[in-house]
């Protein structure tokens, strides 16, 4: 979309939070998507009954919450396109995807905002500044992954992989989300590697990410590291069968 275009653009932004295991700290965290005017679409992700009801609590306290509820877990993929599905039907044209634990700067939701209305063709992503709180493994784990993902894109046009702060524009992403059935942690890696080959245009901008000592960690360090891994596997041989386009595209990216 050209600069000029973005003026015409009337862009209707929602929040989606996925929920497991987080319902307490997802309250604080709607409380300042709400204080922003952002409509959010609360995941409950397969929750015990007393956390869902927490969840039904945070719907009736807070104006414009919707909860959409999965009876078994499906994992963040299963319930961030579940929150895409009913944000699409109630006609967003735009959905900031926040993490419930409250591990992000919420004080960066207007920049953010004002990002996806100035850019709204683009994928507007979190790039993680974290302090000293953040566990070793998860950051080189990280490492590893943003290498695979430069792989897989055949560019470093995406620093950072794995940050679940992002707003997607919705006409282009809920077409490639559809698609495809990653419905765990390698969600967040895999969505931004097939929107790339889809062509979107990717902006970062820095986010402060903490990590709470008493917080609930729902990354499972063995299994999830498996299938991550198998993600990255399959993802390298997508990248192989698009390789003509993947070349072509960055050939006319650089004229």
């Amino acid at each position: 979309m050209a600069k000029a275009d973005a003026k015409n653009v009337d862009v209707r932004l929602c929040a989606i939070v996925p929920v497991y295991r987080h319902e307490k700290a997802s309250r604080a965290v709607v409380e300042k998507l709400v204080s922003y005017n952002l409509p959010v679409i609360l995941v409950d992700d397969g929750n015990a009954p007393e956390g869902h009801e927490i969840l039904v609590q945070i719907t009736k306290e807070f104006p414009n919450v919707e909860l959409v509820t999965h009876k078994v877990n499906r994992g963040k993929g299963g319930a961030v396109r579940s929150g895409m599905e009913a944000a699409v039907a109630a006609g967003y044209t735009h959905a900031l995807q926040v993490d419930a634990d409250g591990q992000h700067d919420m004080e960066a939701i207007p920049f953010f905002m004002k990002a996806a209305k100035k850019h709204p063709a683009d994928m507007i992503c979190g790039f993680p500044q974290y302090d000293d709180s953040v566990p070793k493994s998860r950051e080189n784990g990280r490492k590893v992954t943003n290498f695979w993902v430069a792989v897989e894109t055949l560019s470093k046009d995406i620093p950072d992989a794995m940050c679940g702060f992002r707003v997607y524009p919705l006409a282009t992403s809920w077409k490639v989300v559809r698609r495809f059935r990653n419905n765990r942690m390698g969600f967040d890696i895999e969505i931004l590697v097939r929107l790339s080959w889809a062509g979107l245009k990717m902006r970062f901008y820095p986010i402060k990410v903490s990590y709470p000592e008493d917080g609930v960690s729902n990354f499972r360090m063995f299994h999830d590291n498996v299938a991550i891994s198998l993600t990255h596997s399959m993802l390298f041989f997508g990248m192989l069968i698009r390789l003509p386009l993947i070349l072509a595209r960055r050939l006319f990216k650089k004229k």
